[in-house]
């Protein structure tokens, strides 16, 4: 009881700390040697905020993602998570723009310091990246390891407050599943279909499971991890083959008498709906979709499969089929215990507006057509 409610205040608090952020405001991060600093999203940059006091003598420090910085800097080799760079010389559009993948807009003589992980700058981006905004920071560093003082500058603003401890559980924080409730879902292309949800303990997206005829007493069953595509599986996006796909999985299913797909709250590779669109518009200007998350500060895709392996074993499921184009499910899957027996590809037709989104795949993230 007392470990559940350590973790209840735990991802109470987080939670504060996610909704402070993407209102644009300011919450305090402590690293595990005592450092401390306010953090803010850099998208927010031109929103005002309440005048905290002290701040305006600290020189604030834009911190940037690896994928950030060889997107500007091709040049440079690094295996730092994150750099910064002195923002009190940036215009608060440079900032908002550098954080969109605004190259241009990088004053050719800036410095971009490579940080360790776990470092006060490292630890702003996760924090910033887990509220599923745009991964670059703020960071007002205080200029003092004593935590008394530290709390003299925070309390009178009433910020949200993160320790070490509670960036390091974020991960872990996103995923404690079990079912909570099973009913019939008759589909278009999979008449005799049940849903069964998954509450998350965390307290985060929800996922859920669409069962086709007997996916659970078959011994191997054809199994489809699909990430939610809203503009695809519900507006019909001509862009991706997601709502192809999700259609043929279920057609398949539907006519082998047996399948399980699990629909995933992974919208955009696991950026999020409204970073998937800034990916989309950075496309329009002539970027393939690789090259537009990495100019956002993402990597290729940020999806991982550990929450799908642990819905398959608690409906009891460890040797499957799987229906995927995408040989990273294999390997994630298999590394979480699932034994893939046999992959199946599901490759759709293209088309005029899809055509080279297919090919960067094949020729960039691996997937098998």
């Amino acid at each position: 009881m007392q470990l559940t409610n350590i973790s209840q205040q735990m991802t109470a608090k987080i939670d504060t700390a996610v909704t402070t952020l993407r209102r644009g405001s300011m919450v305090m991060i402590r690293d595990q040697i005592g450092r401390a600093g306010f953090i803010r999203a850099a998208e927010f940059a031109d929103f005002e905020l309440p005048e905290i006091p002290n701040l305006k003598q600290i020189t604030p420090t834009l911190c940037l993602t690896k994928q950030h910085v060889a997107f500007f800097r091709p040049e440079t080799s690094s295996d730092r998570p994150v750099f910064s760079l002195t923002a009190n010389s940036l215009t608060k559009t440079q900032i908002l723009g550098l954080s969109l993948g605004e190259s241009q807009l990088l004053p050719q003589n800036a410095v971009l310091l490579p940080e360790h992980k776990n470092s006060l700058a490292d630890l702003a981006v996760k924090v910033i990246k887990f509220a599923k905004l745009l991964p670059s920071s703020l960071l007002y560093r205080l200029p003092t390891t004593d935590i008394f003082k530290q709390e003299r500058l925070f309390l009178p603003f009433q910020a949200p407050f993160l320790e070490f401890s509670d960036i390091e559980n974020l991960s872990s924080i996103q995923s404690s599943l079990s079912i909570s409730i099973e009913a019939d879902l008759p589909l278009k292309k999979a008449p005799n279909s049940r849903i069964i949800m998954f509450r998350n303990g965390g307290g985060r997206e929800e996922h859920f499971a669409i069962i086709v005829g007997d996916g659970l007493s078959a011994e191997e069953p054809l199994v489809r991890l699909h990430s939610q595509c809203l503009t695809g599986d519900v507006l019909g996006s001509l862009k991706c083959d997601c709502g192809d796909q999700l259609e043929a999985a279920l057609a398949m299913m539907s006519k082998e008498g047996a399948g399980v797909l699990l629909y995933l709250a992974q919208e955009g590779r696991d950026i999020g709906l409204l970073n998937k669109i800034r990916a989309y518009a950075l496309q329009d200007a002539g970027l393939d979709t690789v090259e537009a998350n990495h100019s956002l500060g993402f990597g290729t895709d940020e999806r991982g499969f550990e929450t799908a392996a642990e819905m398959l074993k608690l409906l009891k499921l460890h040797k499957i089929k799987l229906l995927t184009n995408n040989p990273d499910k294999v390997k994630q899957l298999s590394d979480f215990g699932v034994n893939v027996i046999e992959r199946l590809s599901l490759y759709m037709p293209t088309n005029q507006h899809n055509e080279y989104y297919m090919r960067v795949k094949k020729e960039k993230t691996g997937h098998l057509f």
